[in-house]
């Protein structure tokens, strides 16, 4: 009896163990599948740089879904609203998600190979063998001639449970779906020759030739959509005009900054992308990884050029901080073009549209759950090529699959640039992230950085004879050590510089989305361009502007509430014409009346020469004129419209154009002078003429 009592606890134990071993198996196989989330991430979004602190639970019909753990509450926002990094992200989550909830039956197959999910077929075969135990335990303790056998399979059935419970459960590529593109070879093309990758005769060529699309009026219907964006073609060729110059924001996001900035570019005429109409797949792909270094290799249908992912000195652009929440940044001509596939361009041209075409004729898609070869290409249901973006570096293009001709380890031909600054001494600025990019006039912008909590700036500008004005300055007015690319003129100021360059001074309009262009290859003039909104005299052509009203006559949200800088915010941009014959002196004013009782003064401006025909962006402090108090008459400022409790408010920016300044104005800053001891004093000069400009700001 002693015996049997020793002997029948050991097996008791080890059935235990077994037990709980098994079952743990089980469970932590279904765990497997449970919610893979972004835990408290702050999620940036693209056009007001504003961040979002959130979970994410997943993406549905482009559409972002997160939970607010502070208050509880579930936020949609579109895909296309956040920056480049945190799509990547998003999608690279999203593939996580699809891939563990993927089972055999579906056609897809994704490489995320770390991660292991339970089909179906798994969860059943495990509960039979789950079954085989429970029954092998009911017998053991019930039926005691059956213990043996019960036992055995006690054994036999956990060992199976938990091989099954943590084997993986990989989907095979159903043979329907696959590719029969034969893998690219690594044909390193010469960086110092001429070389055609593949022969370029297409009519002795043995190599497949496939169209791109249905004709050229559907690749034009895929470019039309974006202004100064135009098609033509011959029989082999179309011609992509454009002037890089995109109608979404730029630079915000760069973390690693090398002093260049945006300007528009000739891509036009004889200077234009040229794009085989029936490309022809090349014996030898060209590996990006090691070639194509120098220029594009696609243009997007925005016009913009997409270079390698890989930049000039063999890092990955986007993994090196380089580019900005629209995956671009600025080239050593200051020209603008991306790193990354625009799929944020679906957003404009729809889903499963083209949104590049390669420089070797085959399009560039946006993301696809479809198997891809080696070059992230396939072929679709018709028997065309083409190329997709993908969530894993290099992100697009691993190989060029069509022919081209590779001369200096640049596509041949492609257009040529129209470089402003000297871009030989160029240099990363250390510790700069790029904080904004407006437009502060007509042509002309500011750009803006921060280094270590100070913000700097670089304002340029082109006038009517192609002179680029240059101007480096902080965030208090002070000068910086900008630019290292050579001296400065001989004309300019300490820290600022011009060029002439008669062949890059093309007429832009950016401003909240909107995008106008001109030029003389343009069938469009200046006089077309949106430049803001204006009021002209009753008596004459005096005329008053600024860029930062639109043609309702409402301030953009970008100059209303301006971020007080030691009490200091930027002014409104300003713009005048055509200055009455015998004006002495230009004075400005800009006032409210919140009640019948009260005038507020937001800006007061006196004893400005006639010649002054414009106040960029951010310079009513720094002009040869005097400035009165901002609002609130604490300190000599302009004052932007912020009116958070709601409402309309209503807004007069008033042009003085007076014999002479008036004699009881101080020469010099005062903090005494406001809209109505201005008013004040010119009973003392004759007023030649004046334009109100009136205009609304509605609360954020």
């Amino acid at each position: 009896m002693i015996n049997k009592t020793i002997n029948q606890k050991p097996t008791k134990h080890i059935l235990s163990i077994y037990l709980i071993l098994a079952l743990n198996s089980f469970f932590i196989g279904f765990s497997h599948v449970g919610e893979h989330s972004i835990q408290n991430k702050f999620w940036k979004i693209q056009d007001d740089t504003k961040t979002i602190e959130a979970n994410y639970i997943y993406l549905k019909d482009q559409q972002v879904f997160l939970r607010d753990e502070k208050t509880s509450s579930i936020i949609n926002i579109p895909l296309t609203d956040f920056s480049m990094e945190d799509q990547l992200l998003i999608l690279k989550q999203n593939e996580l998600s699809e891939k563990i909830n993927l089972n055999k039956s579906e056609k897809y197959h994704l490489e995320i190979t770390e991660v292991k999910r339970y089909s179906k077929n798994k969860a059943l075969i495990l509960l039979l063998f789950s079954a085989f135990l429970l029954f092998s335990i009911i017998f053991y303790f019930g039926f005691q001639k059956t213990r043996k056998i019960a036992l055995i399979s006690f054994f036999c059935s956990s060992f199976l449970l938990v091989l099954i419970a943590c084997s993986s459960d990989e989907d095979q590529i159903p043979n329907e779906i696959i590719t029969t593109t034969p893998t690219p070879s690594i044909e390193p093309a010469s960086n110092n020759t001429s070389t055609d990758t593949s022969s370029t005769d297409t009519s002795s060529s043995n190599n497949s030739q496939t169209t791109v699309g249905s004709g050229i009026d559907t690749i034009i219907s895929y470019f039309e959509k974006f202004s100064g964006v135009s098609i033509n073609s011959d029989n082999e060729y179309f011609y992509i005009n454009s002037y890089s110059w995109p109608e979404h924001g730029m630079g915000v996001g760069i973390s690693s900054w090398q002093e260049q900035v945006a300007i528009p570019q000739n891509y036009t005429g004889d200077n234009s992308w040229r794009i085989p109409l029936n490309p022809v797949m090349a014996d030898n792909p060209v590996d990006t990884s090691v070639n194509l270094f120098r220029g594009a290799i696609a243009i997007a249908v925005n016009g913009i050029p997409i270079f390698n992912a890989v930049n000039n000195r063999g890092v990955n652009a986007f993994e090196a901080g380089e580019l900005d929440n629209w995956g671009g940044h600025f080239g050593k001509g200051d020209d603008y073009h991306y790193h990354l596939i625009p799929t944020h361009l679906e957003e404009t041209v729809g889903t499963e549209q083209p949104l590049a075409y390669a420089l070797d004729g085959y399009p560039v898609y946006g993301y696809t759950n479809e198997t891809l070869d080696d070059a992230f290409g396939r072929y679709d249901e018709s028997g065309n090529y083409q190329y997709r973006a993908k969530t894993i570096a290099p992100y697009y293009m691993p190989f060029v699959m069509g022919e081209i001709n590779v001369i200096d380890d640049e596509i041949s031909p492609q257009p040529s640039q129209n470089p402003i600054r000297p871009s030989d001494s160029f240099k990363p600025v250390s510790g700069a992230n790029v904080t904004g990019f407006s437009q502060t006039g007509v042509n002309a912008f500011s750009f803006e950085y921060t280094v270590e909590g100070v913000k700097y700036y670089v304002n340029y500008n082109w006038d009517e004879n192609c002179k680029f004005t240059f101007t480096y300055v902080d965030e208090n007015g002070g000068t910086t050590n900008l630019p290292h690319n050579g001296s400065l003129s001989d004309d300019s100021t300490q820290n600022s510089e011009t060029f002439i360059n008669t062949s890059a001074c093309i007429d832009v309009d950016y401003l909240s989305g909107s995008y106008n262009i001109s030029s003389d290859d343009s069938s469009s003039n200046l006089s077309e361009v949106s430049t803001g909104f204006s009021a002209t005299s009753d008596k004459s052509d005096f005329t008053l502007t600024s860029v930062a009203i639109n043609s309702e006559g409402e301030i953009l949200d970008s100059f209303k509430c301006e971020e007080k800088i030691n009490g200091i915010e930027k002014s409104i941009p300003i713009a005048w014409s055509n200055v009455p014959d015998g004006t002495g002196s230009i004075a400005i004013s800009i006032h409210g009346f919140p009640n019948a009782n009260e005038t507020n003064s937001y800006l007061t401006l006196w004893d400005i020469n006639p010649s002054v025909t414009e106040i960029l962006y951010g310079e009513a402090n720094n002009g040869e004129w005097f400035m009165g108090p901002n609002k609130d008459g604490g300190k000599i400022s302009y004052s932007s419209p912020c009116s958070p409790s709601g409402g309309i408010s209503t807004y007069y920016m008033t042009i003085y154009s007076l014999s002479e300044t008036p004699s009881s104005l101080p020469k010099e800053n005062s903090l005494s002078i406001n809209y109505n001891t201005l008013v004040d004093s010119l009973s003392e000069v004759t007023i030649i003429d004046q334009v109100v400009l009136e205009y609304t700001s509605s609360s954020n």
